[in-house]
């Protein structure tokens, strides 16, 4: 399952922060048998005790155990994250790490997820991002996936480039009708009353047609400027620095800010759903589902 996992994701491939450490984080018996997976857009403490709960034998997360300084907190350490890797450990739960390979899969990713459930169709790709493949094993990788994957770049410096962003398009509806479909869709993983924030806080705000829409999930809301140089009328993401309120008014371009989490949410679910639809095809008798684990953002 890491094989496939790994592979379908292209881990070895999508360029990264040297944080994220795409791929097996924390590896129980390779021969022990699979039988669920859970999966989540967090690997928090609360997420990994709901993972044993539950009995998962692996958890796949898109933001895995490396985020703070880029390495795997010891169990013995003084690291807060220390009890997370000593649960996961004494319990045998396999953890993955998928960052923006879950962000950047043309079917299964935030963005593609996104992009169709709130009735886009893609357009084309924006949003590029600077960053080194995982540095794992192609005892991992089965066979690389490159259907509909965006191009990868190889820079001067050593360095990738790939974009992971989407353009879509859609015909002539409002930002309130735009606003309206993606509280539908992550509406259920926000702790506020307010679950998406919109910029320029005004009312002519809601009434402003859109044709053409920038999505990039997570932390893309700053990019305001990029989305206005691909002809984008609005952009959707997760959160972004104060200075993108004050463009969003200047450029015309409007902003809707769902929360880095909550956005992400999409992408985790897709795929507990995939792997549950590719079980019953091949008959693997393996259950997936996704832990909602909401944290305010």
């Amino acid at each position: 399952m890491i094989r496939l996992i790994c592979s379908e994701y292209r881990v070895n491939s999508v360029p990264d922060s040297l944080r994220a450490w795409n791929g097996p984080q924390i590896i129980s018996d390779l021969n022990r048998s699979c039988n669920l997976i859970v999966t989540s857009t967090d690997a928090s403490l609360e997420v990994i005790k709901k993972s044993i709960q539950l009995g998962a034998d692996i958890l796949i997360s898109h933001h895995g155990l490396t985020w703070t300084d880029g390495r795997i907190p010891l169990p013995f350490s003084d690291d807060i994250e220390a009890k997370r890797t000593k649960l996961a450990i004494d319990n045998n739960l396999t953890i993955i790490g998928l960052h923006l390979p879950m962000d950047a899969h043309p079917i299964l990713g935030n963005n593609a997820v996104l992009c169709k459930s709130i009735d886009a169709e893609f357009e084309g790709r924006w949003f590029a991002t600077k960053g080194h493949s995982s540095p794992i094993s192609n005892d991992f990788i089965l066979e690389e996936n490159n259907n509909s994957w965006p191009e990868i770049i190889d820079l001067e410096d050593g360095r990738k480039c790939m974009e992971i962003g989407i353009i879509a398009g859609v015909n002539s509806i409002s930002r309130s009708e735009v606003k309206s479909r993606l509280e539908k869709l992550i509406g259920i993983e926000q702790t506020s009353h307010e679950s998406i924030r919109c910029f320029p806080e005004d009312r002519n705000f809601e009434s402003t047609l859109v044709n053409r829409i920038a999505i990039c999930t997570g932390a893309a809301g700053g990019a305001i400027v990029e989305a206005r140089d691909s002809d984008a009328d609005l952009l959707i993401s997760g959160e972004g620095p104060a200075h993108a309120a004050i463009l969003a008014h200047e450029s015309g371009v409007g902003l809707l800010l769902g929360g880095h989490h909550a956005t992400e949410t999409v992408g985790p679910k897709a795929l507990a759903e995939w792997l549950t639809s590719e079980s019953l095809n091949n008959n693997w008798g393996l259950k997936s589902t996704f832990i909602s684990s909401p944290i305010g953002l």
